[in-house]
């Protein structure tokens, strides 16, 4: 009797443990997001193993590259999402991915901070919950083509979806080589001579270049671009030996970096929106958003924009390009200041095809445009930022190129709107959606770099 009550109270014991190691597993982080295989970037060496049941859920990824000027803005807006629409952490629920490097305190560009990426969720309670999946070393340039492709991989690997969506938040300066807008001089200097060639700056956010610290504008609103001032594609500034050195960026190798197909690129950034952005990112996105002129530092509404890209179940950056606009269209004074448009990337090809056609029937009159005389979307002389349609006007396109022009842009423009005026800098009364630099006003060492863009390679607008 004794040995079965032994025997009976151990197989009690055997079966506990089964039934407590089951639910152990079940609950655990790894079996909930089902991540396949290993982590090339952190310590784990086995994420178990992901089902093969079709991928139903999306991922949304903020971008934030904060280690300059806009450090406090950026964090604010991650404060912001938590305040929004938020999913949970199911495996089948959507995904928040926020990665993240910024200064540890303002204007401190010397003491190097590491960049992490975060899950942000709700747990049972409805409370905001900040899950580090990953962080990189100390030093490590958020504003780097190396360090996007490791970032996007890795979320590409560890987080499967039907969906995928960016929001990339920094400063900015559109299609211009890096550092090219703070410190032109750099490019036209003998220092510049063991880069003489665009093509040699093998991975772009990886060679510094000397920067020149704005003075700001006390009398404007703050700008993503630091109130007269921005940068390529995002900024890590890295102050050395009494001079500030800046990564950023090169935008003809962005797509690169990118490794999988995203529904859509929101840029919270200055100056993205042209052509040459649009053209050079057209087969990684089907859908871009950005800003053809400087964008105020709060930038997009962080508290509503999870509503609009995940909580329904096809994501929605048209409305969030209109709640841009109409938050800034309904301040007053300088703070009415906004342009936006959202670009079908699939009609791209289509308005390359009619401003090849343009361009070579009218470039002599393009060549002599006067540039006062063309809508630009620029302040402080910064002369790279154009509108595309009004150029060829100007330029005295005839009437069915022009009406060519406009049904191109039709298509390819799913929503745009402009301010009447930006920062009392100037009016906007010509607004097609798209910017585009104009050869007349820019410089040889532009025309030597506008060359490498896939938009000069199809349209030929410098030759």
């Amino acid at each position: 009797m004794i040995m079965f009550r032994n025997i009976l109270y151990k197989t009690i014991q055997i079966t506990t443990l089964i039934i407590a190691a089951g639910v152990m597993f079940s609950c655990s982080k790894d079996d909930d997001f089902h991540i396949k295989g290993t982590d090339s970037f952190s310590d784990q060496k086995d994420l178990g193993s992901r089902g093969t049941s079709p991928e139903t859920r999306k991922v949304l990824i903020l971008y934030s590259a904060g280690y300059n000027s806009l450090s406090s803005y950026l964090a604010e807006d991650i404060e912001d999402l938590e305040t929004g629409y938020l999913p949970g952490d199911a495996r089948y629920d959507d995904v928040i991915l926020i990665f993240s490097k910024k200064t540890v305190s303002y204007g401190n560009y010397t003491t190097q901070t590491s960049p992490y990426l975060i899950r942000l969720y709700k747990d049972e309670s409805g409370k905001a919950v900040m899950d580090t999946v990953l962080t990189m070393d100390s030093g490590t340039i958020a504003s780097s083509t190396v360090t996007m492709k490791k970032v996007l991989t890795y979320i590409k690997e560890n987080f499967p979806a039907r969906s995928y969506g960016m929001i990339f938040s920094s400063h900015a300066t559109g299609w211009l080589p890096p550092g090219y807008y703070s410190n032109s001089s750099y490019y036209e200097s003998e220092s510049y001579s063991p880069y003489a060639t665009f093509s040699t700056i093998k991975e772009s956010g990886e060679i510094p270049v000397p920067y020149i610290m704005p003075q700001t504008d006390p009398l404007a609103p703050a700008v993503k671009s630091r109130s007269i001032e921005t940068k390529s594609i995002g900024q890590d500034l890295l102050y050395k030996n009494g001079g500030y050195l800046t990564y950023e960026i090169n935008l003809k190798d962005i797509a690169a970096a990118i490794p999988m197909h995203f529904d859509y690129i929101l840029f919270d950034a200055c100056l993205m929106g042209g052509i040459e952005t649009a053209y050079e990112l057209k087969d990684v996105c089907s859908e871009i958003g950005f800003s053809q002129t400087e964008v105020l530092a709060e930038g997009f509404d962080y508290s509503n924009i999870t509503s609009y890209l995940l909580k329904e179940e096809t994501p929605d950056p048209e409305s969030v390009c209109r709640d841009y606009f109409e938050y800034y269209n309904a301040k007053s004074d300088q703070y009415r200041s906004a342009t936006v448009s959202l670009v079908n990337c699939s009609g791209l090809d289509s308005l390359a095809d009619v401003c090849k056609r343009i361009f070579e029937d009218n470039r002599a009159a393009i060549a002599a445009l006067d540039p006062s005389e063309v809508q630009g979307y620029f302040r402080f002389d910064k002369h790279w930022f154009y509108d595309l349609k009004d150029i060829a006007s100007k330029a005295g396109a005839s009437q069915k190129e022009l009406d060519d022009l406009q049904n191109a842009l039709d298509y390819c423009i799913l929503y745009k709107n402009a301010t009447p005026s930006f920062i009392d800098s100037f009016d906007i009364t010509s607004y097609s959606g798209l910017s585009m630099y104009l050869p007349c006003n820019g410089s040889s060492v532009l025309d030597n770099y506008y060359k490498l863009l896939a938009w000069n390679k199809t349209v030929n607008l410098v030759e």
